[in-house]
């Protein structure tokens, strides 16, 4: 990896508490409004979706239904639609940038775990396969991979031709990645250097660079990032990262070779890193106020006179949880170049925090809290109820090899 970044970009700033005298909880999912960029929604676990108004200084919980969402994405085509999964109660819609919602999963899943949005189509990985939308989510026709819970999708349109990536984090498949021309719903597994082991968390797409045609993907996986610069030809192995779970990927609309990728930080090497030149090189954004060995879980940039940097952050051994942001002053901006087309998909496959301790109480530590009545029930009680909060929110990605770093 090169170098860190320099040090009037090196100050991380802490963003506002989610729910003021409350401890906050795991984020999965952050989404940022494309034509407000200070409102942004966060899928929560345990709050479901909280909205900012005011860049990330204060929330206000806008979506309740159920107490947790995995994944918010904003419609590109229509700035102020916006869409969140949930874990039991599907898919909701939002057509003013989400502060009101209506349930629209007719037809899918309840089980919502991915979303991507393309022109006149929505598509949605669930617990089992893959779901598709022509008429703004009122409706849903199953596309297959029932045997998968599928944790990111990916939509690229070229002219008449449309191309699906789905990834999985469990199920029963000889590959994790799966492609398909069109909606028939026929999948191929995606082979050559891209592992059949590796299990996935992320699908980001962009503009291939110069030289090349067709359109850049970056998988985030189990063993590290996945690129390919030919809509998915061919894969190889992204170098200069280092060897963990990389858990979001963010290209900057602005310039296309400019990547952001979140990682977790198990062994001392997780975090956010940069690279300006389309991955053949990476640096830390390594500032000071950034939590030790942090856990990537959402990725967002924001646009400004420089670009900033926002990442969620859990580590499941303290339970300390935080948003955190930074400026890129190396990036490109609005203000620098044109905008480039650089849709994204975001899954939020993560395992479920276990309830923090009492005795943390500052800004940035939490997990979930046991109700009052559970309290009183006794070590029994308490435990039973933990066991059916882990059981509702089974399925996700960190069920492989390195489990004992997690507790479900």
């Amino acid at each position: 990896m090169s170098g860190a970044v320099t040090a009037a970009d090196s100050q991380w700033s802490v963003l506002g508490l989610q729910v003021p005298g409350s401890v906050d909880r795991p984020v999965w999912s952050l989404a940022i409004s494309p034509a407000h960029p200070a409102i942004m929604l966060q899928a929560t676990q345990g709050r479901g979706v909280l909205r900012s108004s005011d860049s990330g200084a204060t929330w206000s919980p806008v979506l309740t239904a159920d107490s947790a969402a995995w994944v918010v994405h904003f419609d590109p085509q229509q700035p102020t639609v916006v869409y969140a999964g949930t874990p039991t109660q599907g898919l909701w819609r939002s057509a003013d940038e989400g502060k009101s919602w209506v349930r629209a999963g007719q037809g899918l899943d309840p089980d919502v775990r991915a979303i991507d949005v393309a022109p006149g189509l929505v598509l949605a990985g669930t617990a089992h396969g893959v779901y598709y939308s022509t008429d703004a989510a009122a409706s849903w026709h199953s596309l297959g991979l029932a045997t998968l819970a599928i944790a990111a999708v990916a939509v690229i349109q070229d002219g008449s031709t449309t191309t699906l990536f789905a990834g999985a984090d469990n199920g029963t498949a000889g590959g994790y990645l799966q492609t398909s021309t069109g909606l028939s719903g026929a999948w191929s597994i995606v082979h050559g250097n891209f592992p059949a082991d590796a299990t996935l968390a992320t699908i980001a797409v962009g503009p291939a660079p110069s030289g090349s045609t067709g359109h850049s993907i970056f998988a985030g996986t189990s063993q590290g990032l996945y690129r390919s610069d030919d809509t998915g030809a061919s894969w190889n192995p992204v170098a200069g990262l280092p060897q963990a779970d990389v858990n979001a990927v963010s290209i900057n609309p602005w310039s296309g070779d400019q990547i952001y990728v979140g990682s977790d930080g198990d062994q001392g090497q997780g975090g956010v890193f940069r690279s300006l030149d389309h991955g053949s090189t990476w640096t830390p954004l390594a500032g000071t106020g950034f939590p030790h060995r942090p856990r990537v879980t959402a990725l967002a940039l924001q646009p400004g006179p420089a670009l900033l940097v926002l990442a969620d952050t859990w580590n499941p051994t303290t339970n300390e949880i935080g948003l955190y942001r930074i400026p890129d002053t190396a990036a490109a901006t609005s203000a620098s170049s044109n905008p480039v087309t650089s849709p994204t998909a975001r899954a939020t496959a993560l395992p479920t925090p276990q309830p923090r301790t009492a005795s943390s109480q500052a800004h940035g530590t939490g997990g979930f809290e046991l109700p009052v009545a559970a309290r009183t029930l006794g070590i029994g009680a308490a435990v039973a109820i933990v066991l059916v909060l882990a059981l509702v929110v089974r399925r996700w990605r960190m069920r492989r090899q390195d489990l004992q770093t997690y507790r479900r």
